[in-house]
């Protein structure tokens, strides 16, 4: 495996490896499919594409990608979520290569948008396999490969970030083509059950001994009323429901560093990957994305008005619930005790600025 991350300014890295033959194969299999908009000197490129130059990154839950560089991009459906435990696997119709060709819809709809920053387009048909019922088993397509890396993390132009809500907010959600695309609000973790919430409520008594006073004295308390509340605006929005991108962070935003005055650089938005969790929804959450990496004080500078900063805050809140929720639930399903030092002092000052938006 080999470590690949952004050039300058950021933290992420993604591990990643050599192709195999098959996915090499998959791939001069898409280039035969392209769609009839794609160009003849681009049709060109992809078919002679050396793919076993590229490399296969695996940091995605629903797809791995195969990134030749300057050309194109491969996705390649998982079979199982990442980290699922082995022989586990999605459902027929949760599976991420059920719902490749309406997301690759989305992307399509998108683009004739003209949004002021690139998103990838299909380039090829979805091909796919399917078990002898014609369900898909797995599936892939070609997307263009867009340029750039991620942000330097905690920091940002608030006026850039706000462009990126508002560039957001004017896609019109009820149309047909767009609508056609989107999925839930609460594609990615579900919807909180009453369950979900009861077992959270009771994270003091599984974290280790040394972590035992992390958490508030009202912690139940917290995870109620943000929970909940997160529960209600799933299923009654507070707001008009706009377009929320659902993962506005890291890798998905493709920065590119450009030359500002004296030693400055100006960071430049390219595009946009990623819109597997797109939905109609909240507004806020695509601040509350935005503020996961580049820092939850400023929100107030990205958000619309107070009302939404508020919001924007009680949607961070209950994606670090979330987290935690998904640690509990892989220490129980391991029965190994997990690092949890690092994860609650990046989460907790989350959770506690949300309380203070009720």
């Amino acid at each position: 495996m080999r470590s690949v991350g952004p050039s300058a300014g950021g933290t992420v890295s993604v591990m990643a490896s050599d192709p195999l033959p098959s996915e090499i194969g998959l791939a001069r299999t898409c280039a035969e499919r392209l769609l009839p908009h794609v160009d003849a000197q681009t049709a060109e490129r992809l078919t002679g594409a050396r793919w076993d130059a590229g490399r296969v990154e695996e940091s995605g839950q629903f797809h791995r990608v195969l990134v030749l560089d300057d050309v194109a991009v491969l996705r390649m459906t998982r079979m199982a979520e990442a980290g699922a435990a082995p022989g586990t696997c999605w459902a027929p119709d949760d599976s991420p290569a059920f719902h490749l060709p309406r997301r690759m819809g989305l992307l399509q709809a998108l683009v004739a948008r003209d949004l002021p920053f690139s998103v990838p387009a299909p380039l090829s048909e979805v091909w796919h396999a399917e078990t002898a019922e014609g369900v898909p088993l797995t599936a892939a397509v070609l997307q263009p490969y867009l340029p750039g890396q991620p942000h330097p993390v905690h920091e940002g132009d608030p006026a850039v970030l706000r462009g990126i809500v508002d560039a957001l907010d004017a896609v019109d959600v009820t149309d047909g083509d767009v609508a056609a695309g989107l999925g839930p609000a609460w594609a990615f973790r579900g919807p909180w059950t009453d369950e979900r919430i009861q077992a959270l409520r009771a994270l003091p008594a599984a974290l280790p001994a040394e972590h035992a006073g992390a958490l508030p004295q009202s912690w139940q308390e917290t995870v109620e009323a943000i929970a909940t509340t997160a529960r209600t605006w799933f299923s009654e929005p507070a707001v008009a429901p706009r377009l929320v991108h659902g993962d506005l962070a890291g890798h998905n935003l493709r920065w590119v560093p450009v030359p500002g005055e004296g030693d400055a650089v100006v960071w430049r938005l390219a595009g946009i990957l990623d819109w597997d969790l797109a939905h109609a929804g909240d507004p806020a959450r695509n601040v509350a994305d935005l503020a996961i990496w580049h820092g939850q004080d400023l929100i107030d500078e990205i958000a619309r008005d107070t009302d939404e900063a508020g919001r924007a805050r009680v949607w961070l809140g209950n994606a670090a619930l979330e987290a935690l929720d998904d640690a509990r639930a892989r220490q129980e399903l391991t029965g190994r005790p997990l690092r949890w030092d690092k994860l609650l002092r990046k989460v907790l000052p989350r959770i506690e600025r949300a309380m203070t938006a009720f």
